[in-house]
């Protein structure tokens, strides 16, 4: 018997909301949740090249962040040496190495198979222990993030996300760096696919939320209706990982092009044909149903959206799985953030 995965627990990530980034963001997904609901109505409904998705998978602010990688840090000292480690890296170094290597990072990352290595050419976990000289100064990171893209086939997908764009290409190698440091010490769960840095804006597994019991079925005039199935749900999740012994399949989605632009270009409300119904899917023992969409439409018209520019990376952290939801005196749910367990500044 295949012995259980652990559970997944904490995510070492980058913050990308703070400072003047927070109301660019804010304001985008507000566009963008005012197109579905715009394109989610009998009155207006969807192009032919799309079905309507549902609004409910919108991520909200607070949940918004780059995943470098996940962990299983149930155990309190577990956790208290994955943040120990944290605390001690030299954010200035892997900065600037980084950006020295990249090309091969880019090229071969982590093929090698070499232990990461300090300045100095040391080797090992006590090595990555060392006490961290943040004397020297390195420039701020800053990115950009434009475009839609989808994670799977864009015919047929349900998780919608945006890319991050670095004009000094520090961002990517330095990530690798920072996962090849938390692998060596045994805390980063491996994975057999390459990092993929990217900002969720939509996954449908949190649609589930919304209803408990039922899903969501496509009628003849291309509206979204409720129907009842035999189980349905979502458990805590980051990115496509559940927190549970099984993890949603990302898999590999298209990859248009950045574009600079400002504003996503009107989307259609003439429906030419029936658009397909969404399709929901139940993989394994215990998943929750996903509804898949077409979303081929929406990929196109923000294909040239700035969803935020000159977004200043802040630090690093390591954040607990599962947003924790908080509420105003009247129960409605006002905010939705990770819990952040520890962080270290960035320069």
């Amino acid at each position: 018997m295949t012995p259980k995965k652990p559970p997944l627990t904490h995510f070492l990530c980058l913050p990308i909301t703070g400072g003047q980034a927070a109301p660019q963001w804010q304001a985008s997904l507000q566009q963008f949740r005012n197109d579905i609901v715009a394109t989610n109505t009998a009155n207006s409904p969807f192009d032919a090249k799309g079905s309507n998705i549902p609004v409910e998978g919108i991520r909200p602010l607070g949940t918004l962040h780059l995943t470098i990688g996940v962990m299983s840090l149930k155990e309190p000292e577990r956790l208290e040496r994955a943040v120990d480690l944290l605390k001690k890296l030299d954010l200035v170094d892997l900065l600037k190495n980084g950006k020295e290597e990249e090309p091969k990072c880019v090229r071969t990352p982590r093929q090698a198979g070499e232990e990461p290595t300090t300045a100095t050419g040391e080797t090992g976990v006590s090595s990555l222990l060392a006490k961290p000289d943040q004397s020297a100064s390195s420039p701020p990171l800053i990115l950009s993030f434009t475009g839609l893209k989808s994670m799977h086939s864009s015919t047929s997908t349900s998780f919608l996300y945006t890319s991050p764009t670095d004009a000094t290409g520090r961002l990517y190698p330095f990530c690798l760096s920072l996962k090849d440091r938390f692998s060596a010490a045994g805390f980063m769960t491996e994975e057999d696919r390459a990092l993929k840095l990217h900002a969720t804006i939509l996954n449908t597994i949190y649609a589930a939320k919304a209803y408990p019991s039922k899903t969501l079925v496509q009628g003849e005039d291309g509206r979204l209706r409720v129907a009842k199935v035999e189980k349905a749900g979502t458990e805590n999740a980051v990115d496509g990982h559940l927190t549970g012994n099984e993890q949603q399949d990302e898999g590999q989605g298209n990859e248009p092009s950045n574009q600079e632009g400002t504003k996503a270009e009107p989307l259609s409300t003439k429906s030419k044909s029936q658009p397909p119904e969404p399709k929901r899917e139940r993989k394994g023992k215990g998943k929750k149903q996903v509804v898949r969409f077409d979303a081929r439409d929406f990929i196109n018209h923000y294909s040239a959206f700035v969803w935020a520019r000159d977004v200043r990376i802040e630090k690093v952290a390591i954040c607990e799985m599962g947003a924790k939801k908080t509420k105003d005196e009247k129960g409605k749910v006002v905010r939705e953030d990770y819990t952040e367990i520890a962080s270290i500044s960035l320069p």
